[in-house]
């Protein structure tokens, strides 16, 4: 027998001995477990493990969750506000007030004009004792009835002719505008004043507006004292409030 061959025959004896050892370490371990057998749960056990374990609730969750807030301490949210002393309720009734009257103020100073008018001299458009409103933000034009303040004494009147243009009033009663006879519901004539320093045809100055009331034989207006400056305007008629019968 050669070297060769005697190892070959070595090696193959070393391989049956590992493999004849792990199979009886192999029926050793299967004997060990026959003879120690693991305990199986039985339908008592199942009974008794409490649910909890099944669900995956644990009894630490529930005992959070069951407890109880601390008696005395108010649930997270909005605080409360603390109540108005006298004072400042009475400072802030104040303020409101004194804000209402500076609106009013203003309403009545730059945007609408108010007065009792007295006399009859725009009748029957405006009696005596009517309450007047007017809108100052209102340019003026040809027929509008304004407030209008002349000697320190505030009435209402028809604008007639504005600035530029020509009027003539004859003593027969003849009535014109810019050689044309103006269009308006005045059934009165229209003379000129009596002792007026004005004189026809009348050209109206820049800057002022020729007045005339509608009842015309009440001379009162620009036939005495001529055209008015727009400074004086004090708004266009808006409203009328009869206060003393109709």
């Amino acid at each position: 027998m050669s070297e060769t061959e005697g190892c070959i025959l070595e090696e193959e004896n070393a391989q049956k001995n590992t493999l004849d050892e792990a199979i009886s370490s192999a029926d050793n371990d299967s004997q060990h477990t026959q003879a120690h057998p693991v305990p199986q749960p039985t339908d008592a056990d199942c009974t008794q493990r409490p649910k909890t374990e099944a669900s995956g609730f644990s009894p630490e969750k529930k005992e959070n969750t069951d407890r109880k807030k601390p008696a005395g301490k108010r649930p997270k949210g909005k605080p409360r506000k603390k109540k108005k002393t006298t004072k400042q309720l009475l400072i802030g009734l104040l303020i409101k007030i004194a804000v209402i009257a500076l609106v009013v103020w203003g309403v009545f100073t730059f945007v609408l004009g108010i007065m009792i008018h007295y006399g009859n001299n725009m009748h029957p458009m405006v009696r005596d004792g009517d309450l007047v409103i007017t809108l100052r933000l209102q340019k003026p034009f040809i027929n509008a009835a304004v407030m209008y303040r002349h000697d320190g004494r505030t009435t209402v009147g028809r604008v007639i002719a504005m600035e530029g243009s020509v009027v003539d009033i004859s003593k027969n009663g003849t009535f014109t505008v810019n050689g044309n006879a103006p269009s308006e519901e005045v059934f009165y004539p229209t003379y000129p004043a009596d002792g007026s320093d004005i004189k026809y045809p009348y050209t109206v100055p820049e800057g002022k507006v020729f007045i005339l009331n509608d009842f015309r034989e009440d001379t009162n207006d620009s036939r005495s004292f001529g055209a008015v400056d727009t400074g004086d305007l004090q708004g266009t008629l808006l409203l009328t409030m009869r206060r003393r019968g109709f």
